[in-house]
């Protein structure tokens, strides 16, 4: 089903097809297929990006500073630009409505926040933080943007640890392990989600990139505000926080199973990030040197490397480490085949050779004569 505001599941399936592919899929192809919808690409994104928030940065700049609802009107004016860039123009993900809409749903939620009254806090955190947060999430799920949402999720991670709430739990269980529980509860939820398949791509982006960086995030959070005592005095601040340790430890044993079962990146990712935390946690509960547990850490990554890929030289449940041929591999094979195509296209064309006599006759005048000699 087609729809005007968004690309359908499918042709967003073909942006994704042709986004990869390149040149390999025909124009003509890619335009009846995508609907019409256009894209660019990574760099060309980032810089229309830019120029989207610009362009709504002088859209304020040309209202002028007045009174709160210069906020409103402006931001009115951004996200009818970008609906109409991708109704009419019909782009998706190029950038340019994506810069717009962002700072639109920005103003909008800036100029909530001034007429919110009486000002008071949800669970001790502030509503206006919270408005904006929720305005940068509305526009991220409008233009199925991966990095925008997750931005939007970990701000909402770190809004719900300065809340006079988490702060009174953290005195009991120990400093930033609310922060840890939701964003590592959050992350879970999203591994659980990721495990069906959706039509859509960019919502399996949306789950991975949550999966991947939520971890670090919500762990990155409380552990700069010691990080660098415990430095200071080795072993003095370090104790093990068994509630953090546990939650990564349990965290990181779901995200290494998901990711081996499902094939996918994300999980992996996220596996890697929770055992880097563990390290950090496990270096502020010990009393070494720095340098000494940087190369503790570094032997134990190059151990465990060695041994896995001994281990999956023989193929374990569809991994192995060895190469898929004999030869340099399927890349090997692909040169090779692209050369005989090459060499079949380019080789000169051999003259055929006539022979030297024809039975039954000549080839013309009759009674077997012949034109040569």
């Amino acid at each position: 089903m087609r729809s005007r505001w968004r690309p359908s599941p499918a042709e967003e399936r073909w942006l994704e097809v042709e986004s990869r592919l390149g040149a390999a899929v025909s124009r003509a192809v890619a335009a009846e297929r995508t609907g019409g919808w256009r894209s660019t690409g990574p760099l060309a994104r980032i810089a229309l990006f830019v120029l989207g928030l610009v362009a709504a940065a002088l859209i304020l700049g040309i209202l002028g500073f007045r009174d709160e609802t210069t906020l409103l009107v402006a931001g009115l004016i951004a996200a009818f630009a970008a609906e109409w860039l991708t109704v009419a123009k019909r782009l998706h993900a190029s950038g340019v409505e994506e810069g717009l809409c962002v700072a639109g749903f920005l103003m909008i939620g800036a100029w909530i926040t001034t007429v919110i009254a009486p000002r008071s806090g949800f669970a001790g955190g502030t509503v206006e933080t919270l408005v904006l947060i929720v305005a940068v999430g509305a526009a991220g799920l409008r233009l199925l943007n991966p990095l925008i949402t997750t931005c939007a999720v970990i701000a909402f991670v770190y809004w719900v640890g300065s809340t006079a709430t988490a702060r009174a739990l953290d005195q009991t269980i120990g400093g930033g392990v609310t922060t840890i529980i939701v964003g590592c509860s959050l992350a879970a939820l999203a591994l659980m989600l990721g495990a069906r398949e959706y039509r859509r791509p960019s919502h399996d982006r949306m789950l991975d990139w949550l999966v991947a960086a939520l971890p670090v995030a919500a762990y990155a959070q409380p552990v700069n505000w010691y990080f660098y005592e415990a430095l200071r005095i080795p072993g003095g601040s370090g104790t093990v926080r068994l509630a953090t340790a546990g939650l990564l430890l349990a965290l990181a044993a779901a995200l290494l199973v998901a990711g081996l079962r499902r094939r996918r990146h994300a999980p992996l990712l996220g596996f890697m990030g929770c055992v880097a935390c563990l390290a950090v946690e496990l270096r502020l509960a010990t009393a070494l040197a720095t340098e000494a547990w940087l190369i503790l850490c570094g032997l134990a990554a190059l151990v465990a490397g060695v041994a896995l890929d001994r281990y999956l030289r023989s193929p374990r449940n569809g991994f192995t480490s060895a190469a898929l041929t004999h030869r340099e591999g399927p890349l090997d094979l692909l040169q090779t085949a692209g050369a005989t195509v090459l060499a079949q296209s380019t080789a000169p064309e051999l003259p055929r050779s006539e022979p030297p006599v024809a039975p039954g006759g000549g080839r013309f005048g009759g009674g077997g004569a012949s034109g040569s000699y």
